[in-house]
């Protein structure tokens, strides 16, 4: 079935791209044109620009992680890096002309457009059931708050784009922060609402849990604590469905199986069909990063006898050093891939909680994060810890749980205000306060003149 959707997006999502708002993506020509009823004229044929949606989503997620950890303190570019833009990267040497953060803002919003589209076609589909509409629409919202949540984090205020009315929407001033985070929340409840509660197959496509986990680290940026603790239980009560996975690795032998595909610690991953995971820990494919070491770096961050530390850290000797392991421990180049991306997985879920019931005042804070301690094989924390010792843990947690992961070690630092003194003193001579947010591309500033730059940046 997937080689059948693949073929049918050939012709199909270039249609859909077409309708987006992005101006990148109206200047293609597609090959072949098909009205808006073909594309969605049943629910096989929405499914097919849905699952196309999510292919083009998978295709860049790896450079999101990446730079992302070079932004915060996670890694550094390694000598054998010849992409100049990761050192610029790493060093807050950007530009509005600079190709890494331009890329980004052209892809997210290339994604936002095709959901546009889905929501919109489908919505006048008059060939579907309706539950496929709901199903379709239900993916499309996710995955335009996925991609609204990066933008607002790496850019701060940007256009809320909601419809595929190209003259309109092309000259939209930038939106608040607090503006499209209520968009964002919008559209995960709808989501929740319209997405089914199983895996019909592999677990490659957002479901009620899967928004409602998102929802979960959302309610954390907008400080709702009472809703983000509520999401996370919601999905963590899911059971049946979803429990933490093991580190199995032992002597560089069998691997740990969090990121196996389809495993139940996962709420949400990325499906590829080629043998090599699209993760970022291949061995030797990414010898251009390292993972930091100093005294500030993630290495120490580790605690002694931390199994993550094994399981997420490369430690054969390489000339850059240590290097990311998180996926993929046997690294030879066509093998048998039997793992998938994580986008949401279970752990992330009890962080989430935790941080949420220490706001609320709530004594079982620390057990939540106890619980994955004892899987790392840690003991546990005191149930005494004061607020500030154990929103200091919940920190330190995040960072070594979820290293590497779609940039929530920045992001967090940024949501908590840390950022600035953490940066200061990992990288004295080149952290810049501006750098918290990335600049915007300066063809964008050029076709919408409504548009400003962030501060700090020269157009």
């Amino acid at each position: 079935m997937k080689t059948n959707y693949i073929k049918l997006l050939s012709f199909l999502l270039p249609v859909a791209l077409g309708m987006s708002s992005c101006n990148k993506l109206l200047e293609v020509t597609p090959k072949y044109i098909y009205t808006t009823d073909q594309i969605y004229a049943n629910d096989t044929m929405a499914d097919s620009v849905v699952v196309g949606m999510y292919g083009r989503f998978a295709a860049y997620q790896n450079d999101l992680s990446l730079n992302t950890g070079l932004s915060s303190d996670e890694l550094i570019p390694g000598i054998n890096s010849f992409n100049p833009g990761y050192s610029f990267m790493y060093s807050y040497n950007l530009n509005p002309f600079s190709a890494q953060t331009n890329d980004f803002w052209g892809n997210l919003y290339s994604i936002i457009g095709v959901s546009n589209a889905i929501i919109e076609g489908v919505g006048q589909s008059k060939g579907m059931t309706q539950a496929g509409k709901d199903e379709a629409i239900g993916q499309a919202k996710f995955m335009r708050a996925l991609n609204y949540y990066f933008l607002v984090n790496l850019y701060g205020d940007v256009p809320l784009v909601l419809t595929t009315n190209y003259p309109e929407e092309r000259l939209k001033p930038r939106a608040a922060v607090a503006a499209v985070y209520t968009q964002i929340i919008q559209d995960l409840e709808d989501a929740s609402q319209l997405l089914g509660s199983d895996y019909p197959g592999e677990r490659v496509k957002a479901n009620k849990w899967a928004a409602l986990a998102l929802l979960s680290r959302v309610y954390l940026f907008t400080k709702d604590w009472t809703k983000a603790e509520q999401a996370a239980s919601q999905v963590i009560a899911q059971s049946q469905l979803f429990q933490l996975g093991h580190f199995d690795r032992a002597d560089g032998g069998e691997p740990m199986d969090i990121f196996t595909k389809n495993n139940p610690e996962q709420i949400l991953q990325l499906w590829n069909s080629v043998g090599a995971s699209i993760g970022i820990g291949i061995k030797g494919e990414f010898a251009s990063f390292g993972v930091t070491e100093d005294a500030t770096g993630l290495l120490p961050a580790f605690e002694e006898n931390d199994k993550r530390k094994e399981n997420f850290v490369r430690f054969e000797e390489t000339v850059n050093g240590y290097q990311i392991n998180k996926y993929r421990s046997d690294g030879e180049a066509g093998s048998a891939n039997n793992e998938y991306t994580s986008v949401l997985r279970l752990g992330e879920q009890y962080l989430n909680r935790a941080e949420a019931r220490l706001e609320l005042g709530l004594s079982t804070a620390v057990d939540d994060i106890n619980i994955l301690r004892r899987r790392a094989g840690l003991t546990d924390l005191s149930s005494g810890l004061s607020k500030s010792q154990a929103r200091a843990a919940i920190v330190q947690e995040r960072r070594v749980e979820l290293c590497f992961e779609w940039g929530d070690r920045w992001f967090t630092l940024k949501r908590l205000g840390l950022a600035d003194n953490v940066m200061k003193k990992a990288k004295p001579t080149t952290w810049k306060t501006f750098a918290l947010l990335y600049p915007l591309p300066t063809v964008e500033l050029q076709n919408n003149r409504e548009l400003t730059q962030n501060p700090g940046y020269n157009n």
